[in-house]
């Protein structure tokens, strides 16, 4: 998985609660953010996974036949850009900070919208994520290998 902040978009056929297919790994010795956010039409939620186990669920959202709007193709309930679906606030999402280290993420989809007002879900799931590495500023590593021999230093200092 990239971990530059590019935007991964999947669009799969698929029933409520359902994983999406594909697992996404990485292994980092920095900080990741990992960013999820629904895409396309409003209302997925989304379950996030870690090595099989449960470490976000994005919040519930009204449904887009929930949401007046003279048209169900605006933004939103409807966008195909992921930047205008985290901004806007009517697409569920979410974040969160892995430590260092290699993860394993899969995605399911708890809440999928309907396919038409009193139908039941549409068979489609989406979602979009981005990862980024937290990388220390360089700066920030000189001032904590400085405060690393201060203490070090204090501690002989203290000894003799």
């Amino acid at each position: 998985m990239p971990l530059d902040g590019t935007w991964v978009i999947i669009d799969e056929y698929m029933n409520v609660g359902d994983f999406f297919t594909a697992e996404y790994t990485w292994d980092s010795p920095f900080k990741v953010e990992f960013t999820i956010t629904d895409l396309f039409v409003v209302s997925d939620q989304f379950e996030v996974y870690d090595n099989a186990a449960l470490v976000l669920t994005t919040p519930v959202m009204p449904d887009w036949d929930q949401i007046p709007v003279a048209d169900a193709f605006t933004s939103p309930p409807y966008t195909t850009d992921p930047d205008i679906a985290l901004a806007s606030g009517a697409f569920s999402s979410g974040a969160l900070l892995f430590d260092p280290g290699a993860h394993a993420i899969t995605i399911r989809d708890i809440h999928i919208p309907p396919l038409a007002i009193g139908a039941g879900p549409f068979p489609d799931g989406t979602v979009a994520f981005k990862a980024v590495e937290v990388v220390p500023a360089p700066g920030a590593i000189l001032l904590g290998a400085i405060g690393m021999g201060l203490v070090n230093w204090l501690r002989r200092r203290r000894t003799l």
